[in-house]
């Protein structure tokens, strides 16, 4: 079973249920609209999380499908609110009940298959989310639908101990959304429970190049690493382990020893410099920023972290100037704010 992923919603049940749909805000009635907007940013982590909220604004949601029991956009918003409060045989009725208003509602069968894997079953749960992807091979259905589709059905299989099988959904749901970094990070320890190192490593290491504090990657990661072994990539692995939960004296150290290990292992500067921006110490982030350009000129957390750090008094920081023509003197003038992967 794996840890649930901080990185989408709240944990269900299990590792992996947590994947983030946000249709719920787009469907709501007029009369619920407020709750609507509370709901769409909370789960994006711009409203304070209340399920205090959820439960005062509930009565809303019931009493509208009251009201007119044959409007699919009430039954999905009901069903949403019900999952979201983990009335996992609540949202499965509502749920239903919308397929029976609408046969072919695609947001529907998501939530279902949602809802059945909160409750447990997940042969269910994989028979919703495989109608999806059915679904889209004949009709123009939200690519994000069907990435999600892919994303559960990696997950179902990963949990059943079928590797192979959750890597072929993770490929789909990675290649319809490349910045999934839980897709990337399942599809990382699937590749390790088959034993397969590099593949593992590849993929994790997109996992981690979107969310550079993503604990559980790196330490699957740092597995892989050991299971190969590669030891000052496994200290680089620890160390970023160390970053994320923030400890950061103690990744400092694990990145230092892991630069000594492997002197061209420009993760390990990156890393360093993420540990000492933190640590408010500027000039070292930059330096160690630059060695990772150096080694890897698109090296994204070196590139991002200078640009965060490229003011004009930067220029002439004691102990980060570079002689003319080094390498590392370009890198911070190539870098500009906005790079993106």
């Amino acid at each position: 079973m794996i840890s649930g992923l901080k990185h989408r919603l709240p944990d269900l049940t299990g590792p992996v249920l947590n994947h983030v749909i946000f249709w719920s805000a787009t469907l709501l009635v007029v009369s619920v609209v407020g709750f609507g907007l509370y709901y769409y940013f909370d789960q994006r982590g711009s409203a304070p999380a209340s399920q205090e909220v959820l439960q005062i604004q509930l009565s809303q949601y019931e009493q509208v499908v009251r009201d007119d029991p044959d409007n699919i956009t009430n039954r999905l918003a009901l069903a949403d609110a019900y999952l979201s409060l983990e009335r996992y045989d609540d949202a499965i009725g509502q749920y239903e009940a919308a397929l029976v208003i609408n046969e072919q509602s695609t947001l529907a069968r998501v939530g279902l298959g949602r809802a059945k894997l909160g409750a447990g079953d997940l042969a269910g749960a994989s028979e919703s989310f495989q109608a999806v992807i059915d679904q889209s091979k004949e009709a123009d259905i939200s690519g994000e639908l069907v990435q999600s589709a892919y994303y559960y059905l990696g997950s179902i299989a990963l949990d059943q101990q079928k590797p192979d099988e959750a890597v072929e959904h993770l490929k789909q749901a990675t290649s319809i959304e490349r910045s999934d970094s839980d897709a990337w990070y399942l599809m990382g320890t699937a590749y390790l429970q088959s034993g397969k190192l590099d593949e593992a490593v590849d993929a994790l290491a997109q996992a981690v190049l979107f969310v550079p504090d993503f604990t559980e990657a790196y330490e699957q990661m740092a597995l892989a690493y050991d299971e190969k072994g590669a030891s000052g990539e496994a200290l680089y692995a620890r160390g970023m382990v160390a970053y994320s939960t923030g400890k950061l004296d103690e990744a400092a150290e694990q990145l230092q020893a892991a630069t000594r290990a492997s002197p061209t292992l420009a993760e390990a500067f990156a890393g360093l410099g993420l540990v000492r921006e933190t640590q408010g110490q500027r000039d070292a982030a930059i330096v160690a920023y630059r060695q990772a350009l150096h080694l890897n000129p698109e090296n994204f957390n070196a590139k991002s972290g200078l640009a965060r750090l490229s003011q004009p008094e930067s220029a002439t920081s004691p102990g980060t100037e570079l002689p003319a023509g080094h390498p590392d003197a370009q890198a911070g003038e190539d870098s500009q704010p906005g790079v993106t992967p």
